[in-house]
């Protein structure tokens, strides 16, 4: 998730050209291993893993279980990067006519694909009120890294004052369904990449859709949330929608406080959703938090919380571990990121 007032630094950029090719310079800093970490080919992950010498401002992290590595989006516009277990990366994603900054990241194993949500950041935070960016699909080669598809969404909401695609998930069938935070709506992209409006916000609660996510048993969950003039999360709630009756979407009554929207989230191998919430208390201070439901979210409650560093969202690899890209919305051209893991 992207604020408006807090990123608005990144835009100060000379060139979005310039920033992708700092990504040629390759580092490596890995410390200490953490053993209890290990997909079921023993594959040893790293407690932090750091990235040196790159300005890719990411705000997306999802991890490839193919190859073993983690891929970070760019909001500065940068390609997509591959990051080995060790640090060391390179660029994955090319083909594009034109670069967009990206957010959120989905990988579709059966389809091959590598799904992104890009907007038009340089425009949308250029300060000119008569422009509003725009909203992408764009997928992906899954082992090449090459742009297959580049789907135009914003196109859909004409009347929307803002643009900001920000998340995906793919249900059981492969059709895509991306979040746009500013439009208020969630596009729908068929497996022939036909787009459509799946959902509108018009619940009581008068916020965006930031993160989501698809539950096996047929529907959505997806958080709604705005940005208050403090910097922290506001008008919050996370909302069930079924993938066959958007207009049935109904709030999960969570009682917790510990819970105040989220931005990236994931479903784990219980069912359970993990997720980046605000901490209620400072911009950029968060907190990774477990959700359960009883009752097919109906309702829910929160099993474990963690103060983490700034983050935007979580990966989940084998045997539900969980790593957060730590993130620093006030310094946008910081060449050093660490992809960390959370224990409960």
């Amino acid at each position: 998730m992207s604020i408006r007032h807090i990123i608005k630094p990144y835009l100060i950029m000379k060139n979005l050209y310039i920033l992708a090719a700092v990504i040629l310079a390759i580092t490596t800093s890995c410390k200490t291993i953490d053993k209890s970490s290990k997909s079921n080919d023993n594959t040893e992950f790293q407690k932090s893993i750091t990235i040196q010498g790159i300005a890719q401002n990411p705000e997306g992290v999802e991890y490839n279980k193919n190859n073993q590595t983690f891929l970070l989006s760019s909001l500065n516009a940068a390609p997509i990067i591959k990051v080995k277990l060790d640090g060391t990366f390179e660029p994955f994603t090319s083909g594009e006519k034109f670069p967009l900054s990206t957010a959120g990241l989905q990988i579709d194993y059966k389809h091959n694909r590598l799904l992104v949500a890009g907007f038009n950041g340089m425009e949308l935070y250029d300060g000119d009120p008569t422009t509003k960016g725009t909203s992408f699909l764009r997928i992906y080669n899954l082992e090449t890294g090459v742009i297959e598809q580049d789907i135009n969404l914003s196109f859909l909401a004409p009347e929307a004052n803002a643009y900001f695609a920000n998340d995906i998930a793919i249900d059981n069938d492969g059709n895509a369904y991306i979040s746009d935070w500013y439009a208020r709506v969630v596009y729908k992209v068929d497996l022939d990449g036909t787009p459509s409006i799946f959902w509108s916000n018009e619940t009581e609660i008068p916020s965006g859709p930031n993160g989501l996510e698809f539950h096996p048993d047929g529907y959505l969950l997806i958080s709604i949330l705005n940005v208050n003039d403090k910097g922290l999360y506001s008008d919050y709630g996370l909302i069930k929608v079924s993938a066959n009756n958007p207009k049935s979407a109904k709030i999960v009554d969570i009682s917790n406080s510990g819970f105040t929207g989220f931005d990236g989230m994931i479903i784990n191998s219980k069912g359970n959703i993990i997720g980046v919430t605000n901490n209620g208390t400072s911009p950029g201070g968060n907190t990774l938090i477990e959700l359960s439901s009883k009752n097919n979210w109906q309702s829910a409650d929160i099993i474990n919380s963690k103060e983490i560093n700034a983050s935007t969202t979580v990966a989940i690899i084998p045997n539900n571990k969980y790593y957060v890209i730590n993130q620093n919305f006030m310094s946008s051209t910081k060449e050093t990121w660490t992809i960390e893991h959370i224990r409960f």
